[in-house]
């Protein structure tokens, strides 16, 4: 199996889904492979180009913080 990865340089192969899929814990049907390995591809593309993005000095909206309040009970 190829490595996995999300620079958009390859797409993803029907056989590599059906892989992902066993891991998973998946039946994928074989008639779907295709369609699937396109979306998925197109999906990781779409996360490499968020990746791209320079976020230097960018505040987040929202941060999280898992401690509870000494309160809380």
């Amino acid at each position: 199996m190829a490595y996995v990865r999300r620079n958009g340089a390859e797409k993803l192969s029907p056989e590599t889904v059906l892989l992902l899929g066993r891991l998973a814990g998946l039946e994928l049907p074989r008639e779907d492979l295709e369609k699937l390995a396109e979306d998925l591809s197109s999906q990781l593309a779409a996360i490499d180009s968020l990746d791209r993005l320079d976020l230097a000095g960018v505040s987040t909206g929202c941060e999280f913080d898992p401690r509870w309040p000494d309160d809380a009970t």
